[in-house]
C-alpha cells in the first residue's frame, strides 16, 4: 500500500471521493483503491471503471457471471490499494 488512508465508514470514503474527485477510488472487500493510473490499461477502456468511481466494486468483482476476473486482475488491482474502511471490514 503507498498511501495508508483509513475510512471510519462508507461516508467518510463518499466525502473523500467528491473532495479528491480528480482521482478513481473505489472500494472492494473493505479496501480502497486509487486506480486512476491503471484507467488507460484497463481491458474494458476506462469508462467501465469511471462509471464506478466512488462505489463498492466486491460484488461486481467477484461475480464470474456479471464479469469475470482473472487471477492476474486481482493481483494487478492490489498494486492500487491505498487503505481501508473500518466500519465495512469483512468478517469472514
Amino acid at each position: 500500500m503507498s498511501k495508508n488512508v483509513c475510512f471510519s465508514d462508507i461516508v467518510e470514503f463518499n466525502k473523500y471521493c467528491k473532495e479528491n474527485s480528480t482521482r478513481c477510488y473505489v472500494m472492494h472487500n473493505s479496501f480502497v483503491y486509487d486506480i486512476t493510473d491503471y484507467l488507460d490499461e484497463h481491458p474494458g477502456g476506462p469508462q467501465s471503471i469511471i462509471d464506478f468511481q466512488g462505489q463498492d466494486l466486491t460484488e461486481i468483482f467477484n461475480d464470474d457471471f456479471y464479469h469475470d476476473h482473472s487471477s492476474n486482475a486481482l493481483r494487478i488491482f492490489q498494486k492500487y490499494k491505498i487503505g481501508l474502511i473500518i466500519g465495512t471490514q469483512n468478517k469472514d
